[in-house]
């Protein structure tokens, strides 16, 4: 690593970058599928011409079963959290977990390539972005 930035992403239009690291499901931080597709567009902004974006996630439809089924209004890896910390809340806000297949598509309409660089056995992966006229 030769150069960070801390800052708002939104409001980042300084320089473009030859990686985007999204670790810790930092992906999740565009709380929804649509969300995602923003963030793609604009993420095109942000790297340079044979930049990268890396990032992790997971597929959470474990957590969906009979008696707690999947949301018939959104897709089903866009939750909402609430933190609380001795009796103190947060506002609510909202996280997004991609399962692959998805993230594959939407990358793909958006104008990305995407490659799974690790996955392992709880659904969990690793992948990285190219923009299309770029090779993996």
């Amino acid at each position: 690593v030769s150069k960070t930035a801390n800052t708002d992403i939104w409001q980042y239009h300084t320089e473009a970058f030859d990686t985007l690291l999204l670790m810790m499901n930092g992906i999740g931080l565009v709380e929804t599928i649509q969300g995602l597709r923003n963030f793609l567009r604009y993420a095109k902004t942000l790297i340079s011409d044979s930049g990268q974006v890396l990032l992790d996630s997971s597929d959470i439809a474990y957590l969906y079963d009979e008696s707690h089924p999947y949301p018939k209004d959104k897709y089903y890896g866009e939750i909402r959290y609430q933190y609380e910390y001795k009796g103190r809340r947060g506002t609510w806000f909202g996280w997004l977990y991609a399962d692959q297949e998805t993230l594959f598509n939407i990358a793909a309409q958006e104008g990305w390539l995407m490659q799974v660089i690790y996955e392992n056995d709880d659904d969990q992966y690793l992948a990285r972005l190219i923009m299309t006229d770029k090779r993996l």
